[in-house]
């Protein structure tokens, strides 16, 4: 059943109420949508697996996405924003040190309570991790480290260029990312949902880097709002992934510009992923990074931020990965692809309780 954008309230009601397929215009009158209800998209699975609410829609005939109703646990990210505000007011108003003590205590009771949260960074992290008692301690630390990733994330437009050296322990490659703008054909910084990515960006503009993130937008208009406001207070330019050529040519214009382009590769969110075998099981992998890397010719430096000791930050830029090119756009594709999951692999193994992935990582991204 196709209903045209935009819909009518009866006509919307009755079809969610019947489970029907609903065709919609475009990925904007979408997002608008569900940023006013509580629904979540849900395509080809119910409303129980669909557990990223964050929107994608592609162009075409073939585009038919379902309704469902939200799940009670869902409204947890309907509260994302007032989360957020809440901690950023109190961590202006407070010492770092005091709040990530509290960071502390407030990561063991989520760990605590949030059950179903704990069983699937648990299964995750059984794909990583072979000692059962090293997976039990990972786990817990996982929550106490995000609720650290908060405190800074929040906090990031209090930082300058001369004081952001404090929370900075050691800056490893840093020569790689020189090296690789000396070209003059831009830089691909790729990173994972990993130690703290967002202070990473930060950190390479307060260095004088011209910098530009991809991000996915936020079922919540509101929430993501915020996000770019905090990215913008740091003069991070913010590219938002959409159903049109335009991101993308937003990104190769910045790379013509020779400027760095920074976005996260170890979670497929589109349906146009890439096969690969990530801690030996098949799971698709985002197809952008190599893909723009193919058609831009920029250099792509794994980079990560990680907790290390004394609550500072050691911040890695590996040299630029040897990508294949053999004229096969799709054979480079899978090979390039899989070399960007082993370089995540690697990182993800020796940070295991820094991976933020709080749902079934590999039962969503599974190669079916």
């Amino acid at each position: 059943m196709a209903i045209p954008c935009p819909l009518r309230q009866e006509c919307f009601w009755r079809s969610v109420k019947k489970g029907y397929p609903v065709k919609l215009k475009n990925y904007e009158s979408g997002r608008k949508l569900l940023s006013r209800t509580n629904l979540i998209f849900c395509t080809g699975q119910n409303a129980e697996s669909a557990e990223d609410p964050r929107i994608f829609l592609d162009i075409g005939e073939s585009t038919q996405v379902k309704f469902c109703p939200m799940p009670k646990k869902r409204l947890l990210f309907r509260l994302g924003l007032f989360y957020l505000t809440l901690i950023g007011f109190v961590g202006h108003l407070l010492p770092r040190r005091l709040l990530l003590w509290m960071a502390v205590l407030v990561g063991t009771f989520y760990w605590a309570v949030m059950r179903k949260d704990r069983e699937m960074v648990r299964r995750n992290l059984t794909r990583v991790l072979e000692n059962h008692a090293a997976i039990k301690k990972a786990v817990r630390r996982t929550f106490i480290h995000y609720a650290k990733y908060l405190v800074d994330y929040t906090r990031m437009d209090l930082l300058r260029e001369d004081n952001f050296g404090r929370l900075v322990q050691s800056f490893e490659g840093r020569e790689n990312i020189d090296g690789a703008l000396a070209r003059g054909k831009g830089g691909m910084i790729l990173t994972a949902h990993l130690g703290n990515w967002e202070m990473g960006g930060v950190f390479l503009t307060l260095l004088g880097y011209s910098l530009n993130v991809i991000t996915a937008p936020d079922v919540a208009a509101r929430l993501h709002e915020y996000r770019i406001r905090l990215r913008q207070g740091q003069r991070i330019k913010v590219i938002t992934l959409n159903d049109t050529l335009s991101s993308s040519l937003a990104v190769l214009k910045a790379l013509q510009a020779n400027e760095l382009i920074a976005l996260l590769g170890d979670r497929e969110l589109l349906g146009k992923g890439v096969p690969v075998t990530f801690f030996g099981q098949p799971v698709y992998f985002p197809a952008g990074p190599a893909l723009l890397t193919h058609l831009s010719e920029a250099a792509l430096i794994p980079t990560f931020v990680l907790m290390g000791a004394k609550n500072q930050y050691r911040c890695v830029a590996k040299p630029p990965l040897t990508l294949q090119r053999t004229g096969n756009r799709d054979e480079d594709l899978a090979v390039n692809t899989q070399r960007i999951a082993g370089v995540m692999e690697k990182f993800i193994r020796s940070y295991p309780d820094q991976w933020f992935t709080f749902y079934d990582y590999f039962s969503r991204h599974k190669v079916s």
